[in-house]
């Protein structure tokens, strides 16, 4: 069984796509009051924007990038993502992990979402195992198969402090999710996500709603044999603890990254949920 060998989700047949648009009816869940911006050190922003099949068609030639420096001239994997075709991966790992305003390889410009992958900038340096996980959490908190923009906050222990100004930071006053990647001794790589409270609430199907913001819904016969993220509902707890200090979240032993949404954001990436109310 290879490192990379993903994590396929199997839905229940009888489950639909969500429906497109906003839906006529629907509790009257309002946005939620504020943005308890967990730590002012730790939040910034992004835009989601990965094409899904992206990512999934060159993860194993990003993960064998992180391997040695990202500015190396003999990294034969940062040279195939360079060269992959309509590809955006290397980008986003751009943005992921060089700090903002550097330029990468491929004339990207990191946008400095991480705080713990500066060791990728040393020609001679690479990415321990922690550090790549940090780095393909990043990466899968910002898919989407929409091929739209959509802007996003990021907050959690290993993100940088973005430099966002309190007028910013209340745009995004919708707490989305929690993400991680993780090595499964059996799966091997494998991505999870919790959706937080105000899904939950507003989104009939929660889980058929995340998989189709970040997988665009079920294929033939109800299975996504590529989707490879796995939802869990019902609640972060007991995968998941809260830091009662920084307000930042630790789940399955791995530091989660939590996105936060506008109200823009959110008509976007879930359609089929309850529209906001007014």
């Amino acid at each position: 069984m290879t490192l990379h060998r993903s994590l396929f989700i199997a839905l229940a047949a009888g489950l639909g796509l969500l429906q497109a648009g906003c839906l006529a009816e629907g509790p009257e869940v309002a946005e939620i009051g504020g943005v308890g911006y967990e730590t002012l050190e730790g939040g910034d922003h992004g835009t989601n924007g990965l094409d899904t099949w992206d990512l999934a068609a060159n993860e194993a030639m990003l993960w064998a990038a992180t391997n040695d420096g990202i500015n190396d001239l003999d990294n034969f994997a940062v040279a195939q993502l360079q060269a992959a075709p309509n590809s955006e991966t290397l980008d986003y790992a751009v943005r992921c992990a060089v700090p903002q305003g550097v330029s990468g390889p491929g004339n990207y410009t990191g946008r400095g979402h991480l705080s713990t992958t500066s060791d990728w900038l040393d020609p001679d340096g690479f990415l321990a195992l922690p550090e790549k996980l940090d780095l393909f959490t990043c990466m899968i908190a910002h898919v989407n198969p929409f091929n739209v923009d959509v802007n996003l906050m990021l907050t959690g222990d290993t993100i940088s402090d973005g430099g966002m100004g309190p007028g910013q930071v209340a745009t995004y006053n919708i707490e989305e999710a929690l993400w991680i990647a993780r090595l499964d001794s059996v799966n091997g790589l494998e991505y999870i996500v919790w959706p937080l409270d105000f899904l939950e609430l507003q989104c009939p199907n929660t889980q058929n709603a995340l998989l189709t913001r970040t997988c665009g819904g079920l294929q033939a016969g109800g299975v996504d044999t590529d989707c490879r993220v796995e939802v869990r509902t019902g609640g972060p707890r007991p995968d998941c603890t809260k830091n009662s200090t920084t307000g930042n979240w630790t789940c399955l032993g791995r530091p989660a990254i939590k996105t936060w949404l506008s109200s823009i954001s959110y008509l976007t990436l879930y359609p089929g949920c309850y529209p906001l109310a007014q």
